[in-house]
C-alpha cells in the first residue's frame, strides 16, 4: 500500500492543473495521486484523462467545493498519509519524501508543514512565506501533511463550509494533536489573476461561522 496519498482538487483550473499533478508524480518516493474534479466546466477533465491511470480521478456531478471535494479525495486515499495540493499550485520533488519520514519517526506528532515560495503566472519565485505563526498556520490547508486516521476521526472537513475550511480543520484537529514546522519552502503557492482578488472580509465571515459552530 502507498503510505502518502496527495489529494488534488479541482474546478476550472485546467490552465495550472497539469502541472500540479506532473509535480505529485514526479516526487522522489511513490505517492498515489488522487484528483477530484468538483464538476468543472472547462478542459480540466481531458486533462485529467489524459494522465491515464497514473492518477485515480473522482468525477464530481455537482460542485461541492473545497471542503466536500477534499472529503471525496481523502475517502478514496488508501495511504497512511494525506497531504491536499490546490490545483493552481506545485510542489518540490522531495516534499512527500521529508514530510511522511518526519511524520514515520515521530509518532507523537499529528501533522507536519513547512514554509511556501510564492511564484507568479510564469513561475517566477515572488517571496518566500515562513508559516511560522499559528494565524498563518490557519491560513494554509493545503501543503500540510496529516495522518487520515486523525482526519477521520474529527469528522473530515465540514462541507456546509464554503470557505475557510482550513481554519476550521486545523482548529478541531490541533485540539488534539500537535504539528511540526519545518522551516523549508517545499510548497509552491501560485498567486495569479484569479486568487488575487480572494475577498478578505467574505472569509473572516466564514471563519466568524466556523467558531461559532465549534461551540
Amino acid at each position: 500500500m502507498t503510505n502518502v496519498s496527495i489529494v488534488i482538487t479541482n474546478y476550472n483550473n485546467a490552465k495550472y492543473l497539469g502541472r500540479a499533478i506532473r509535480s505529485c508524480l514526479k516526487q522522489t518516493v511513490k505517492a498515489e495521486v488522487i484528483v477530484v474534479d468538483d464538476s468543472s466546466e472547462d478542459e480540466s477533465r481531458e486533462i485529467l484523462y489524459s494522465f491515464g491511470d497514473k492518477i485515480k480521478r473522482v468525477m464530481l456531478t455537482e460542485n461541492q467545493g473545497v471542503a466536500g471535494a477534499s472529503n471525496e479525495g481523502i475517502k478514496e486515499a488508501s495511504g497512511e498519509y494525506v497531504m491536499r495540493v490546490d490545483s493552481d499550485d506545485y510542489i518540490n520533488e522531495n516534499m512527500v519524501a521529508i514530510f511522511a519520514q518526519t511524520l514515520e519517526w515521530n509518532k507523537d506528532l499529528g501533522f507536519v508543514y513547512g514554509d511556501m515560495l510564492k511564484v507568479d503566472s510564469s513561475e517566477k519565485v515572488m517571496e518566500r512565506i515562513a508559516i511560522n505563526t499559528l494565524d498563518l498556520l490557519l491560513r494554509h490547508g493545503a501543503g500540510i501533511m496529516f495522518r487520515k486516521s486523525y482526519l477521520e476521526a474529527i469528522g473530515l472537513y465540514d462541507k456546509k463550509l464554503r470557505n475557510a475550511e482550513d481554519y476550521d480543520l486545523i482548529k478541531r484537529y490541533i485540539k488534539n494533536w500537535d504539528g511540526f514546522h519545518l522551516p523549508l519552502p517545499l510548497y509552491r503557492y501560485r498567486q495569479h489573476e484569479t486568487n488575487m482578488t480572494n475577498d478578505e472580509e467574505q472569509r473572516k465571515e466564514w471563519e466568524e461561522l466556523a467558531d461559532e459552530n465549534r461551540k
